[in-house]
């Protein structure tokens, strides 16, 4: 039995149904506690196992080794597999084309295509299997070369394949059928179409060919024997009546002179638009033309890709929407070259070298995926390398023997590779995972096609199948940045201001009423605040800009205003009308905001040259305007500052003997001296600011966006609010009264003993008010989603738009659950929102612990 202070024994005990009641409380707030610390714990680990797959290497199988069905080792032309793995054909330069089984190695079948006249070129498009061939006498055929699908019955089928097993496959008229099912069948062939020729102006020998379907048709780019360099573009109708098609070609000259060069181009290349056309030598000479303008094609660039004299281009071969180019060099060297805008002529390309790899030996065979920005590299010393441009990710090295591979190619689903050395053909079963991640790739600039220089974006889908997926997340952790930082920035001060005012200022009868009004603000529904932000408050905002602006100023100087002209009514009255104070002083609102409306249009003129819009875009105007604006809270607080350390300790000791009104009139002269000191002090640092050639504009100002920060740190702001003010609320109300009347009594006004007592005692439960309305605004989707413009860039500007994780999670999960790659990113984001919001937590609860140890050696 325990003992007292007196030393006298405790006679009374505890009734058995209070020990086993505080036992079960005691008990169920452990579990209860433990089972939150598991919840969140589970779906952090959740989140690491979808994600975690994203950092995974490729999977390769096992190699197999077929012999090459014949017996002519030359280079092939081009070869390609169907998209299940089970045939492949080989194209070679007198036109032979053989078909093979991949399981076996056995001949399928052997033809020749052309008859009439030999073969000199050949351009293949692999995602539409489209075929252009030219010919020795000038002329050139179009056609299709491809793997036909078609699911027949078992009663069509002879027994001997009737009676394959799942997954069997066997050979039926020129076909492979394979069982992909109890009683169905599915038939692969080799199908070989062509259409007829097209005579060539000339008899020149068709030397070189490359071709791309736009929007405008067959566009493709042609060298003869000759030197002659045409664009062409084909039309075909179709008579209606006899169902004829009828091919047109309309052809114009390029202005290659090809005097320039005794020899000729060794590629050349046209655009996936079919608005630039090149034409490439060995030694890296680049030639580029526009023909944009069929009529009146020109150059407009001339580069050398191979600056180092040792070396020579070897390989050439575009990538997947054929804007990047992909050359290989004599030193296993692989560069990737794309367009891009120049950034002082917008309207201007050049080429730009974004990424480099490096291989073993001369690059012999470059092959580009049909699916994903992934590229397969053959090298004369019989070895393969696989990777993702984007990324700069090694995917694979591999060896295919010890001969140069002559031809490489990628399965249409990029689930297998080939590689053609002169007495076999190799074959691997491929996985790339996810390739385009990397943690390079998600917080590091990467150098996406069309860009001028490495970028931070994010654009996870398009509307076209060679778009490049852009995971970069930090304009996303941006974005959430962003908003939280405006949104605390207008929300903190105006919730612990209130929440100051309501527990030591505010009359208990009052505070009966307008603290439970606050905290139902706190069950708004954000698509509501959302709603209003864009369609209500943006709008507004955007037609009375300088009117918005001014009331930051205007309203606080306003309400100050009004506190020091209370000071000067006689005690008696204050004391009569202490009880209607805050509506006095919430008069002070009306008041700036109509001040606001009066003074904007004097400062939208002086400042801003007449036109805020024109200004933030930089039309019109100097940057002194907007320093001032910016300046002015800071100039504000340094006065203030000043004042408390020089002026106030003076007017203390000289004040002694002043009466109320004289001491309430020095207090008022004294604030409207700092606001006169501190517009002087921002005047000035505009002024040399402006003459230093600094410039707001392109910082925390640019062109205005109607869905922007402004709007979303306003709007947010009032969701934050009625958290922190009510946990402020009720850490400040918990100091124990002794403290103020202590202070009270020693002589010190309430404003002293709030600031100088209750606050610093109180300080750990503000803080963690403070990080709770923090955590709040880090979440927030739909105001963000609603009110920013839902846009993922990287600026300051608080007239601009952004992104943040969370919102970018709500837009994009339903769409993003068809590609693995997109839904575990998203997954992703939401693991980083996890991280940034423990981070910041963990952090908050280090200085609130410093604050409560404060508080108790206070």
């Amino acid at each position: 039995m325990t003992k007292s202070f007196t030393g006298r024994a405790r006679r009374k005990k505890t009734h058995w149904s209070v020990r086993v009641s505080d036992r079960f409380s005691k008990s169920l707030i452990t579990i209860g506690g433990i089972g939150t610390i598991l919840a969140v714990s589970t779906v952090f680990f959740y989140l690491l196992y979808v994600t975690i797959p994203l950092f995974r290497p490729a999977h390769i199988s096992g190699s197999e080794t077929l012999n090459r069905p014949v017996v002519d080792s030359s280079k092939p032309l081009s070869i390609q597999s169907d998209e299940y793995g089970l045939m492949n054909r080989i194209l070679y330069a007198d036109g032979r084309l053989i078909c093979t089984r991949l399981d076996t190695g056995a001949l399928l079948s052997e033809q020749i295509l052309f008859t009439n006249a030999s073969l000199t070129a050949f351009t293949m498009d692999a995602a539409t299997s489209e075929v252009l061939c030219g010919f020795s006498d000038g002329s050139i055929q179009m056609g299709r070369i491809n793997f036909l699908t078609s699911y027949v019955s078992d009663k069509d089928l002879p027994p001997e394949l009737q009676a394959l097993g799942e997954n069997g496959t066997g050979e039926w008229n020129g076909a492979l059928i394979q069982r992909i099912s109890g009683e169905q069948f599915r038939s692969i062939r080799l199908s070989a179409v062509f259409e007829e020729p097209i005579p060539g102006e000339t008899s020149a020998a068709v030397r070189l060919l490359d071709q791309t379907t736009s929007s405008a048709g067959q566009i493709s780019v042609m060298l003869n024997d000759e030197g002659t360099l045409s664009l062409l573009r084909f039309t075909k109708r179709e008579n209606i009546m006899t169902g004829k098609v009828t091919v047109r070609r309309t052809a114009a000259l390029i202005p290659y002179n090809s005097q320039e060069r005794r020899d000729p181009p060794a590629w050349i290349f046209i655009s996936g638009l079919g608005d630039t056309v090149c034409a490439v030598w060995r030694d890296g000479t680049l030639l580029r033309f526009d023909t944009r303008n069929m009529a009146s094609p020109s150059l407009i660039e001339r580069i050398d890709l191979v600056p180092e004299p040792d070396r020579q281009l070897t390989s050439l071969q575009p990538l997947l929407g054929r804007a990047t180019l992909l050359v290989g060099d004599s030193t296993g060297r692989i560069q990737a070259w794309f367009p891009a805008f120049s950034p002082n002529n917008s309207s201007q390309t050049f080429l730009a070298l974004a990424h480099t790899f490096q291989g073993s030996a001369s690059v012999t065979a470059l092959a580009s995926s049909s699916r994903i920005r992934m590229v397969a590299a053959g090298y004369a010393d019989g070895t393969v390398d696989l990777f993702h441009i984007t990324s700069q990710k090694q995917l694979a090295h591999l060896v295919a023997g010890d001969s140069p591979v002559q031809a490489i190619a990628l399965t249409p689903k990029d689930d297998g590779l080939l590689a053609l050395t002169p007495s076999r053909l190799v074959q691997w079963g491929i996985d790339p995972q996810h390739p385009e991640i990397t943690p390079s790739a998600l917080f590091t600039p990467v150098w996406y096609e069309g860009s001028a220089k490495p970028e931070h974006v994010w654009q996870s889908s398009s509307g076209t199948d060679d778009f490049e997926p852009k995971f970069g997340l930090m304009p996303l952790i941006f974005g959430t940045l962003k908003a939280t930082l405006f949104s605390m920035m207008f929300g903190v001060p105006i919730a612990l201001l209130a929440a100051i005012f309501t527990s030591e200022f505010l009359s208990p009868r009052a505070k009966l009423h307008i603290k439970p009004a606050v905290e139902m603000m706190a069950g708004l529904p954000s698509v509501v605040l959302g709603f209003i932000a864009a369609l209500v408050l943006a709008p507004i905002v955007a037609s009375m800009l300088t009117v918005f602006m001014t009331v930051f100023v205007t309203v606080p100087a306003s309400f100050l205003l009004g506190a020091y002209i209370w000071q000067l009514l006689p005690q008696r009255w204050t004391l009569l009308l202490a009880r209607f104070r805050l509506i006095f002083l919430l008069l002070t609102v009306p008041a700036g905001v109509g001040l606001a409306w009066v003074v904007s249009p004097v400062i939208e003129r002086l400042c801003f040259a007449g036109d805020i819009m024109r200004w933030l875009d930089g039309q019109i105007g100097q940057a002194f305007g907007g320093w001032v604006l910016l300046l002015m809270p800071a100039t504000c607080l340094i006065v203030a500052w000043v004042f408390s350390l020089v002026i106030d300790p003076r007017l203390r000791s000289l004040s002694m003997d002043w009466s109320r009104l004289q001491c309430a009139l020095i207090d008022l002269f004294k604030f409207m001296l700092g606001c006169a000191v501190a517009l002087a002090l921002a005047i000035a640092s505009a002024a040399l600011l402006q003459v230093l050639g600094f410039d707001p504009r392109g910082g925390l100002f640019g062109t205005y966006v109607q869905r922007n920060a402004l709007v979303v740190g306003f709007v947010m702001g009032f969701a934050i609010i009625p958290i922190i003010y009510t946990i402020s609320e009720d850490a400040l109300s918990s100091v124990p009264d002794h403290l103020r009347s202590a202070s009270l009594g020693a002589g010190a006004t309430p404003w002293q003993t709030a600031v100088r007592i209750i606050i610093p005692t109180a300080m750990s439960g503000l803080f963690s008010a403070i990080m709770i309305g923090l955590g709040r605004a880090v979440g927030e989707t739909m105001i963000v989603l609603m009110a920013a413009g839902n846009t993922p860039v990287m600026e300051w500007n608080i007239f601009n738009g952004f992104r943040t994780l969370s919102a970018n999670i709500a837009v994009e999960l339903p769409e993003a659950v068809r590609n693995s790659t997109h839904y575990r990113t998203l997954f992703l984001a939401a693991l980083a929102l996890f991280v940034i919001t423990f981070i910041l937590n963990t952090i908050a609860e280090l200085i609130r612990i410093r604050f409560r140890k404060k508080a108790v050696e206070l």
